[in-house]
Parts: C-alpha cells; sequence; structure tokens
C-alpha cells in the first residue's frame, strides 16, 4: 500500500480532535511526492536536451554537415535547431519555476494551482516538440523537393541509383518521407507518453487527492 494510502486510512479512522493532524501530514505528504515528481520532469527535460545536444553536435562532424551544404539547407536546419533549444530551456526553466512553487505552496489551494500548472506546461511541452520535429522536417523537405535538379546532382554526385523521371522521382520520395515522419512522430509520441505521461498521472493524483483534501477543510 503506498504511504500516502496508509495516511488516508489512519485520518479516516481517528477521532474528530486528532483528524486536523493528520490531514496536515496527508497535505506534506502529497507536497514532498508532487515536488519530486516535478523534479523529475525538470531533470528528464535536461538530460533530453543535452541527448539532443550531443546527437547534433556528432551530425554536425560528420558527413551530414556536408549534405545539408551541398543541399543548400545548412541554414534552415542551424536556426530551427537553435530556436528549439531556446524554446526548450524556456520550458525548462518554466519546470524549475513550478518546482520552486510547489516546494513553497503553504495551503492546499496553492499546491493544486501550482500542480494543474506544472501539467499545463508539461502538455504544451510535449505538444510543442511533437509538432515542431515533424513541420521542421517537412518545411526542410518541401526546400529540397523544390528544386529537383540539385536533388538528383547530389544523387548522381554520390553514386545513388534514382530515377530519372522527376516526377517518378517525387512520388516516391514523398512515400518514403511521410512513412520516415510517421515513424518519426509515433516514436516521440511513445516515448513521451511512457516517461511524461507516467509522471502526469501521478501528478494528477496528487492533485484528485489534494481536492478531496481541501473540500473537508
Amino acid at each position: 500500500m503506498d504511504v500516502l494510502d496508509k495516511y488516508k486510512k489512519a485520518w479516516k479512522n481517528q477521532p474528530e480532535d486528532e483528524s486536523k493532524v493528520s490531514k496536515v501530514d496527508i497535505y506534506k505528504m502529497t507536497k514532498a511526492k508532487s515536488s519530486s515528481i516535478v523534479k523529475w520532469i525538470f531533470m528528464i527535460g535536461i538530460l533530453e536536451l543535452l541527448f539532443w545536444g550531443v546527437l547534433n553536435i556528432l551530425l554536425m562532424d560528420s558527413s551530414y554537415n556536408d549534405i545539408y551544404k551541398e543541399l543548400h539547407i545548412q541554414n534552415i536546419v542551424t536556426f530551427s535547431t537553435c530556436f528549439h533549444y531556446f524554446i526548450i530551456l524556456l520550458f525548462l526553466v518554466s519546470f524549475y519555476l513550478n518546482y520552486k512553487s510547489i516546494s513553497s505552496s503553504s495551503t492546499t489551494k496553492d499546491l493544486i494551482r501550482q500542480i494543474l500548472s506544472t501539467r499545463k506546461v508539461v502538455k504544451y511541452y510535449v505538444y510543442f516538440n511533437l509538432i515542431y520535429s515533424v513541420l521542421v522536417n517537412i518545411i526542410v523537405l518541401l526546400i529540397i523537393f523544390n528544386d529537383l535538379d540539385l536533388l538528383m546532382e547530389f544523387y548522381n554526385n554520390h553514386s545513388i541509383d534514382v530515377s530519372s523521371d522527376k516526377e517518378e522521382l517525387l512520388i516516391s520520395l514523398i512515400v518514403v518521407m511521410t512513412l520516415v515522419l510517421t515513424g518519426l512522430f509515433f516514436t516521440l509520441w511513445l516515448f513521451y507518453r511512457f516517461i511524461y505521461g507516467g509522471l502526469l498521472k501521478k501528478l494528477n493524483y496528487n492533485h484528485k487527492e489534494l481536492a478531496k483534501l481541501d473540500q473537508l477543510n
């Protein structure tokens, strides 16, 4: 049985004059658990940022950087990457501020409000990453597909066998990239659902328990 559930059970079985003490204990336990969850959200966000940062550094030192130059998309890739990091940093700052706010909350209502705010920010963070990742890739692909001569020249320079028919090449590329982007989207969605979804469920449970406790005050 969860420690918080034990507190709740003991509180319900206590005499009337001791109930206030138990409510304070339940509030403190819920506050500590909520603070820990938001701290984990913040730490996972940092680890995620570091992972993508290291990956991009490795790609910049690889042949991918030369490919970006040949296809004339290096500037947009660099800009989109920097912008993505900037927005993620803003979210991380928000996670940290939410963590500090929850840790310093003095009333049940304040804690409920901070938990709701944190859940909303985390959802926005997930939506942004999913939509932005797919959107940027679509924009880059549209730029590349807009100059099929350059693309075919790139394939010829690298001895890649493709159709000489531009229309056929375009259709095949659209099909392949649609599958790739769909796979990317669902991979990221599963990752965020597994990691952040589990933490948000725990946070939502704490919110419900606090709401019940607040009604009894």
